[in-house]
């Protein structure tokens, strides 16, 4: 894992601050020295920065998912999701999860049965019908998930987040793993393929990023 990013992130924003307060300084001791200044010169500022602002909003606006722009395609996923863990509820009952993934086509999950917390049992969502579960030996540590601990407005936020934070614009969906962490919290690893290289990055339950793989 790398944390690149997120040091490239914090100071580019720092330089973007001491820019802003410059230009802010710059433009008060102009308007004390000179105050027959006239309005259209003092109203540049404001254009500028709005202008700015348009286009940091323009550039993150681009990035897309499987050639749909991203908030629409993190808005789809997340129903998808929230319409499996409803289904796993009709269907397996207040189960709790050890791994759920998401991909373009199904969902695959892995839950515990509260009354039998020895054995894992897997199953896959495909065409709105749940597989066969299979059992095995459950060999984790961490505490299984609740399935109202996973929220699909999290997942939302976080893909919609990770074009930006990967450092790409057009990028395709591996899989998102939703988990327990070290302490039974929900954690979530949204996975794009981007020139034939794989990135990630990893959420908190409160959607903050925790760590970021740069495509390789």
């Amino acid at each position: 894992m790398t944390r690149a990013p997120n040091v490239r992130r914090r100071a580019a924003a720092g330089c973007a601050l001491l820019t802003t307060l410059i230009t802010v300084l710059t433009l008060t001791a102009c308007s004390a020295d000179d105050p027959g200044d006239s309005p259209g010169t003092t109203a540049a500022a404001p254009a500028t920065a709005t202008a700015a602002t348009d286009s940091t909003t323009t550039a993150t606006g681009t990035a897309t998912i499987d050639g749909e722009p991203a908030d629409a395609a993190a808005s789809a996923i997340s129903d998808e999701l929230a319409a499996s863990l409803t289904s796993a509820a009709d269907e397996f009952g207040d189960v709790e999860v050890d791994l759920l993934l998401l991909y373009a086509d199904h969902v695959s999950l892995i839950y515990v049965d509260p009354s039998d917390p020895g054995t894992r049992h897997r199953t896959e969502l495909r065409d709105s019908t749940w597989s066969d579960p299979t059992r095995g030996p459950r060999l984790d540590t961490a505490p299984p998930l609740p399935l109202d601990a996973i929220d699909p407005v999290v997942v939302r936020s976080a893909i919609e987040a990770t074009p930006a934070l990967l450092g790409t614009d057009e990028a395709q969906l591996s899989h998102v793993s939703i988990y327990p962490d070290d302490g039974g919290r929900a954690e979530y690893l949204v996975a794009l393929a981007t020139g034939g290289s794989l990135g990630n990055v990893t959420f908190g339950p409160d959607g903050q990023e925790r760590e970021v793989e740069a495509p390789r």
